[in-house]
Protein backbone atom coordinates (compact mmCIF):
# COMPACT_ATOMS: atom_id res chain seq x y z
CA UNK A 1 0.00 0.00 0.00
CA UNK A 2 1.78 3.19 -0.92
CA UNK A 3 1.16 6.30 1.43
CA UNK A 4 -0.70 8.82 0.88
CA UNK A 5 -1.11 12.66 0.79
CA UNK A 6 -5.02 13.87 0.81
CA UNK A 7 -5.75 17.61 0.74
CA UNK A 8 -9.26 18.44 1.68
CA UNK A 9 -10.31 22.05 0.81
CA UNK A 10 -12.94 23.66 1.50
CA UNK A 11 -14.30 26.69 0.13
CA UNK A 12 -16.72 27.89 -2.18
CA UNK A 13 -17.03 27.26 -6.05
CA UNK A 14 -15.07 29.47 -7.86
CA UNK A 15 -16.60 31.29 -10.98
CA UNK A 16 -16.24 30.48 -14.63
CA UNK A 17 -12.48 31.93 -15.08
CA UNK A 18 -11.60 32.61 -11.48
CA UNK A 19 -8.68 30.63 -11.66
CA UNK A 20 -7.01 32.61 -14.13
CA UNK A 21 -7.25 35.59 -12.27
CA UNK A 22 -5.76 33.98 -9.10
CA UNK A 23 -1.65 34.58 -8.43
CA UNK A 24 0.97 31.91 -9.38
CA UNK A 25 1.15 30.67 -5.76
CA UNK A 26 -0.08 26.89 -6.18
CA UNK A 27 -2.05 26.30 -2.45
CA UNK A 28 -3.32 29.82 -2.41
CA UNK A 29 -7.08 30.08 -1.03
CA UNK A 30 -8.74 30.03 -4.29
CA UNK A 31 -7.11 26.93 -5.60
CA UNK A 32 -7.24 23.35 -5.40
CA UNK A 33 -3.47 22.09 -5.77
CA UNK A 34 -2.94 19.54 -8.37
CA UNK A 35 -5.71 20.91 -10.63
CA UNK A 36 -3.66 19.24 -14.03
CA UNK A 37 -5.23 15.79 -12.89
CA UNK A 38 -9.27 16.07 -11.86
CA UNK A 39 -10.58 12.56 -10.10
CA UNK A 40 -13.74 13.95 -9.21
CA UNK A 41 -15.53 17.26 -10.03
CA UNK A 42 -19.49 16.58 -8.31
CA UNK A 43 -21.81 17.32 -5.66
CA UNK A 44 -22.17 13.63 -5.08
CA UNK A 45 -20.51 12.61 -1.71
CA UNK A 46 -20.92 8.83 -2.18
CA UNK A 47 -18.61 9.75 -5.73
CA UNK A 48 -16.10 11.91 -3.58
CA UNK A 49 -16.33 8.41 -0.93
CA UNK A 50 -15.32 6.37 -3.62
CA UNK A 51 -12.48 7.84 -5.39
CA UNK A 52 -10.99 8.17 -1.76
CA UNK A 53 -11.82 4.80 -0.89
CA UNK A 54 -9.90 2.86 -4.04
CA UNK A 55 -7.11 4.98 -2.87
CA UNK A 56 -6.73 4.98 0.49
CA UNK A 57 -8.25 2.45 4.13
CA UNK A 58 -12.22 2.44 3.85
CA UNK A 59 -13.36 5.82 5.26
CA UNK A 60 -17.28 6.99 5.62
CA UNK A 61 -17.80 10.87 4.43
CA UNK A 62 -20.70 12.40 5.66
CA UNK A 63 -22.14 15.75 4.63
CA UNK A 64 -23.14 17.48 8.13
CA UNK A 65 -24.03 20.98 6.68
CA UNK A 66 -26.39 21.16 3.72
CA UNK A 67 -25.41 24.49 0.91
CA UNK A 68 -26.61 23.28 -1.69
CA UNK A 69 -25.12 22.07 -5.35
CA UNK A 70 -21.61 23.51 -4.37
CA UNK A 71 -19.22 20.95 -6.05
CA UNK A 72 -16.47 18.68 -4.44
CA UNK A 73 -13.53 18.76 -6.58
CA UNK A 74 -10.79 16.21 -5.87
CA UNK A 75 -7.30 15.47 -7.43
CA UNK A 76 -4.33 14.30 -7.44
CA UNK A 77 -0.57 13.84 -7.95
CA UNK A 78 1.50 10.51 -7.83
CA UNK A 79 4.38 10.40 -5.86
CA UNK A 80 6.68 7.39 -6.32
CA UNK A 81 4.30 4.43 -4.76
CA UNK A 82 2.33 7.44 -2.93
CA UNK A 83 -0.22 9.28 -4.31
CA UNK A 84 -1.37 13.43 -3.85
CA UNK A 85 -4.83 14.13 -3.15
CA UNK A 86 -5.99 17.83 -3.51
CA UNK A 87 -9.76 17.62 -2.55
CA UNK A 88 -12.34 20.94 -2.37
CA UNK A 89 -15.27 19.60 -0.29
CA UNK A 90 -18.62 21.73 -0.21
CA UNK A 91 -20.14 20.98 3.04
CA UNK A 92 -19.51 20.68 6.60
CA UNK A 93 -18.01 16.41 7.12
CA UNK A 94 -17.96 13.74 9.02
CA UNK A 95 -14.94 11.55 8.52
CA UNK A 96 -15.02 8.17 10.22
CA UNK A 97 -12.19 4.69 8.90
CA UNK A 98 -11.93 1.86 10.78
CA UNK A 99 -8.77 0.87 12.42
CA UNK A 100 -5.86 2.19 10.23
CA UNK A 101 -3.18 -0.07 8.60
CA UNK A 102 -0.58 2.51 8.48
CA UNK A 103 0.28 6.00 9.70
CA UNK A 104 -2.09 9.22 8.82
CA UNK A 105 -1.06 12.81 9.39
CA UNK A 106 -3.15 15.45 8.87
CA UNK A 107 -1.79 18.80 8.34
CA UNK A 108 -4.39 21.73 8.51
CA UNK A 109 -3.74 24.49 6.24
CA UNK A 110 -7.14 26.74 6.87
CA UNK A 111 -9.72 26.26 9.39
CA UNK A 112 -10.14 23.44 11.77
CA UNK A 113 -10.47 19.88 12.19
CA UNK A 114 -12.08 18.48 15.36
CA UNK A 115 -10.23 14.53 16.35
CA UNK A 116 -13.44 12.77 17.98
CA UNK A 117 -11.65 9.99 19.49
CA UNK A 118 -8.83 12.54 21.34
CA UNK A 119 -11.14 15.61 21.74
CA UNK A 120 -8.72 17.46 20.37
CA UNK A 121 -8.92 20.64 17.72
CA UNK A 122 -6.26 20.90 15.11
CA UNK A 123 -6.10 24.38 13.44
CA UNK A 124 -4.54 26.16 10.96
CA UNK A 125 -0.58 25.21 10.54
CA UNK A 126 -1.15 22.39 12.81
CA UNK A 127 -0.16 18.27 12.01
CA UNK A 128 -2.54 15.52 13.90
CA UNK A 129 -0.60 12.32 13.54
CA UNK A 130 -2.85 8.81 13.70
CA UNK A 131 -0.94 5.49 14.30
CA UNK A 132 -1.62 2.28 12.87
CA UNK A 133 -4.75 0.79 14.63
CA UNK A 134 -6.33 4.14 15.36
CA UNK A 135 -9.34 5.10 14.14
CA UNK A 136 -9.70 8.32 12.18
CA UNK A 137 -13.00 10.35 13.57
CA UNK A 138 -12.81 13.69 12.86
CA UNK A 139 -15.22 16.67 11.98
CA UNK A 140 -14.21 18.72 9.22
CA UNK A 141 -15.65 22.33 10.06
CA UNK A 142 -16.55 24.25 6.84
CA UNK A 143 -14.01 26.30 5.04
CA UNK A 144 -11.19 24.00 6.31
CA UNK A 145 -8.42 23.52 4.06
CA UNK A 146 -6.23 20.43 5.01
CA UNK A 147 -3.44 17.89 3.79
CA UNK A 148 -4.35 14.32 4.82
CA UNK A 149 -0.99 11.90 4.45
CA UNK A 150 -0.97 8.18 4.18
CA UNK A 151 2.00 6.33 4.92
CA UNK A 152 2.72 3.19 3.63
CA UNK A 153 3.91 -0.07 5.79
CA UNK A 154 7.30 -0.45 3.31
CA UNK A 155 8.20 3.15 3.33
CA UNK A 156 8.03 3.53 7.15
CA UNK A 157 9.66 -0.08 7.84
CA UNK A 158 12.64 0.79 5.58
CA UNK A 159 13.30 4.76 6.27
CA UNK A 160 12.53 3.70 10.20
CA UNK A 161 14.96 0.69 10.41
CA UNK A 162 12.45 -1.34 12.46
CA UNK A 163 11.17 -4.96 11.58
CA UNK A 164 6.91 -3.68 10.99
CA UNK A 165 5.00 -0.87 12.45
CA UNK A 166 3.64 -3.26 15.35
CA UNK A 167 6.65 -2.43 17.36
CA UNK A 168 6.12 1.37 17.55
CA UNK A 169 2.56 0.76 19.82
CA UNK A 170 0.02 3.92 19.90
CA UNK A 171 2.40 6.71 18.16
CA UNK A 172 -0.66 9.26 17.82
CA UNK A 173 0.47 12.79 18.52
CA UNK A 174 -0.42 16.23 17.91
CA UNK A 175 1.98 19.32 16.54
CA UNK A 176 1.48 22.43 17.11
CA UNK A 177 1.31 25.26 14.09
CA UNK A 178 4.90 26.52 15.78
CA UNK A 179 6.73 23.12 15.55
CA UNK A 180 9.58 23.05 12.97
CA UNK A 181 8.37 19.62 11.93
CA UNK A 182 4.65 21.01 11.23
CA UNK A 183 6.26 24.27 9.62
CA UNK A 184 9.03 21.78 7.21
CA UNK A 185 5.58 19.48 6.24
CA UNK A 186 4.10 22.21 4.72
CA UNK A 187 6.73 23.96 2.85
CA UNK A 188 7.53 20.74 1.38
CA UNK A 189 4.14 20.14 0.13
CA UNK A 190 3.80 24.10 -1.01
CA UNK A 191 6.83 22.72 -3.23
CA UNK A 192 5.09 19.77 -4.64
CA UNK A 193 2.11 21.47 -5.35
CA UNK A 194 4.05 24.14 -7.77
CA UNK A 195 5.93 21.48 -9.69
CA UNK A 196 3.30 20.33 -10.48
CA UNK A 197 1.56 22.76 -11.79
CA UNK A 198 5.08 23.40 -13.75
CA UNK A 199 5.13 19.74 -14.82
CA UNK A 200 1.60 20.13 -15.85
CA UNK A 201 1.18 16.90 -13.17
CA UNK A 202 3.98 14.63 -14.94
CA UNK A 203 6.47 14.69 -12.52
CA UNK A 204 9.93 12.67 -13.02
CA UNK A 205 9.91 9.39 -11.20
CA UNK A 206 13.09 10.42 -9.44
CA UNK A 207 12.13 13.18 -8.36
CA UNK A 208 8.78 11.52 -6.91
CA UNK A 209 11.09 9.30 -5.27
CA UNK A 210 13.77 12.10 -3.52
CA UNK A 211 9.70 13.69 -1.94
CA UNK A 212 9.28 11.06 -0.74
CA UNK A 213 11.65 10.46 1.19
CA UNK A 214 12.20 13.87 2.42
CA UNK A 215 8.62 13.80 3.95
CA UNK A 216 9.23 10.60 5.48
CA UNK A 217 12.76 12.22 7.11
CA UNK A 218 10.21 14.67 8.27
CA UNK A 219 8.15 12.29 10.07
CA UNK A 220 10.49 10.22 11.31
CA UNK A 221 11.50 11.46 14.61
CA UNK A 222 8.19 12.64 15.56
CA UNK A 223 6.94 8.96 15.26
CA UNK A 224 9.97 7.62 17.22
CA UNK A 225 9.58 9.73 19.85
CA UNK A 226 5.56 9.25 20.11
CA UNK A 227 6.40 5.86 20.02
CA UNK A 228 9.02 5.79 23.06
CA UNK A 229 11.40 3.24 21.30
CA UNK A 230 14.64 3.56 22.28
CA UNK A 231 17.41 1.04 21.68
CA UNK A 232 19.92 2.82 23.61
CA UNK A 233 17.81 2.91 26.68
CA UNK A 234 16.62 -1.11 26.63
CA UNK A 235 17.36 -2.71 30.16
CA UNK A 236 20.40 -5.10 29.62
CA UNK A 237 18.47 -8.15 29.54
CA UNK A 238 16.02 -7.09 26.42
CA UNK A 239 18.78 -5.95 24.74
CA UNK A 240 21.07 -8.93 25.45
CA UNK A 241 17.86 -10.77 23.77
CA UNK A 242 17.09 -8.68 20.50
CA UNK A 243 20.66 -8.27 19.94
CA UNK A 244 20.98 -12.19 20.05
CA UNK A 245 17.85 -12.44 17.81
CA UNK A 246 19.29 -10.18 15.53
CA UNK A 247 22.97 -12.83 15.18
CA UNK A 248 20.67 -15.67 14.22
CA UNK A 249 18.16 -14.69 12.51
CA UNK A 250 18.56 -17.48 9.61
CA UNK A 251 18.23 -20.23 12.20
CA UNK A 252 15.13 -21.50 14.03
CA UNK A 253 15.03 -19.49 16.94
CA UNK A 254 11.79 -20.11 20.02
CA UNK A 255 11.53 -18.02 22.90
CA UNK A 256 12.83 -20.93 25.05
CA UNK A 257 15.90 -19.75 23.12
CA UNK A 258 15.57 -16.58 24.93
CA UNK A 259 14.55 -17.69 28.47
CA UNK A 260 18.36 -20.04 28.10
CA UNK A 261 20.10 -16.86 26.30
CA UNK A 262 19.10 -14.61 29.32
CA UNK A 263 18.82 -16.61 32.34
CA UNK A 264 15.81 -14.66 32.69
CA UNK A 265 12.21 -16.40 33.00
CA UNK A 266 10.03 -16.66 30.01
CA UNK A 267 7.24 -14.28 31.75
CA UNK A 268 10.15 -11.81 32.45
CA UNK A 269 11.03 -11.47 29.10
CA UNK A 270 7.06 -11.34 27.46
CA UNK A 271 7.24 -8.24 30.41
CA UNK A 272 10.50 -6.30 28.68
CA UNK A 273 9.23 -6.98 25.50
CA UNK A 274 5.82 -5.03 25.63
CA UNK A 275 7.03 -2.33 27.92
CA UNK A 276 9.93 -1.19 25.98
CA UNK A 277 9.29 -2.55 22.53
CA UNK A 278 5.37 -2.96 22.15
CA UNK A 279 5.49 -6.43 21.14
CA UNK A 280 6.00 -10.20 22.18
CA UNK A 281 9.12 -12.09 21.69
CA UNK A 282 7.46 -14.08 18.78
CA UNK A 283 6.46 -11.39 16.88
CA UNK A 284 9.53 -9.67 17.05
CA UNK A 285 11.38 -12.45 16.05
CA UNK A 286 8.71 -12.73 13.06
CA UNK A 287 8.56 -9.17 12.17
CA UNK A 288 12.83 -9.21 11.86
CA UNK A 289 12.98 -12.62 9.71
CA UNK A 290 10.38 -11.03 7.53
CA UNK A 291 12.61 -7.69 7.17
CA UNK A 292 15.60 -9.87 6.49
CA UNK A 293 13.94 -11.51 3.59
CA UNK A 294 13.04 -8.20 2.29
CA UNK A 295 16.83 -7.06 2.86
CA UNK A 296 17.79 -9.83 0.59
CA UNK A 297 14.99 -9.74 -2.18
CA UNK A 298 16.79 -6.25 -2.79
CA UNK A 299 20.28 -6.28 -2.54
CA UNK A 300 20.24 -9.96 -4.54
CA UNK A 301 19.06 -9.38 -8.06
CA UNK A 302 19.83 -13.43 -8.31
CA UNK A 303 17.56 -15.07 -5.47
CA UNK A 304 14.04 -16.29 -5.68
CA UNK A 305 11.33 -15.06 -3.56
CA UNK A 306 10.76 -19.01 -2.52
CA UNK A 307 14.76 -19.41 -1.55
CA UNK A 308 15.09 -16.13 0.27
CA UNK A 309 12.22 -17.12 2.44
CA UNK A 310 13.54 -20.33 2.71
CA UNK A 311 17.01 -18.82 4.18
CA UNK A 312 15.19 -17.45 7.18
CA UNK A 313 13.45 -20.28 7.96
CA UNK A 314 9.63 -19.74 6.25
CA UNK A 315 9.16 -23.47 5.51
CA UNK A 316 5.63 -23.00 3.95
CA UNK A 317 5.42 -20.13 0.73
CA UNK A 318 1.65 -18.91 1.30
CA UNK A 319 1.89 -18.58 5.22
CA UNK A 320 4.80 -16.27 4.49
CA UNK A 321 3.50 -14.16 2.25
CA UNK A 322 0.33 -13.40 3.89
CA UNK A 323 2.87 -12.07 7.05
CA UNK A 324 4.84 -10.07 4.47
CA UNK A 325 1.91 -8.43 3.23
CA UNK A 326 0.76 -7.75 6.28
CA UNK A 327 4.14 -6.39 7.40
CA UNK A 328 5.15 -4.59 4.37
CA UNK A 329 1.75 -3.77 2.45
CA UNK A 330 3.13 -5.35 -0.52
CA UNK A 331 3.63 -8.90 -2.20
CA UNK A 332 7.26 -10.02 -1.92
CA UNK A 333 7.02 -10.18 -6.00
CA UNK A 334 6.18 -6.53 -5.45
CA UNK A 335 9.21 -5.87 -3.60
CA UNK A 336 10.90 -7.83 -6.26
CA UNK A 337 9.47 -5.42 -9.32
CA UNK A 338 10.26 -2.14 -7.35
CA UNK A 339 14.03 -2.96 -6.90
CA UNK A 340 14.22 -3.52 -10.94
CA UNK A 341 12.06 -0.52 -11.21
CA UNK A 342 14.92 1.30 -8.63
CA UNK A 343 17.79 0.00 -10.96
CA UNK A 344 16.23 1.24 -14.12
CA UNK A 345 15.43 4.41 -12.72
CA UNK A 346 18.53 5.46 -11.13
CA UNK A 347 20.84 3.57 -13.64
Amino acid sequence: MAWQLLIFIQVQDDAPGEADNNNDTAMNQHNVPFLNNVGVQSPDFEEARHFINSRIDDREVSPISSGGQSKNILTWQPLDRSTLFGARWSEKVHIQSEPQTTFHAILVLEGCIHCKVSKINVTAGGLLLIAPGQQADLIWEKSTRSVVINLSRQALVDHLGIPCLEVLGNASAVLGPEEQDARLIRQGIECIAQQHDICEGNLDPALQKQWQSLLLTHFSNRILQASRINPIILPAKVRLVTEWIQAHLRQPISVADLVNVSASSRRSIESGFRTYLNTTPAKYILCHKLKGVRDLLLSNAEISVGDAAYAFGFQHLSHFTRHYQDAFGELPSETVRQRQKSRVIFQ
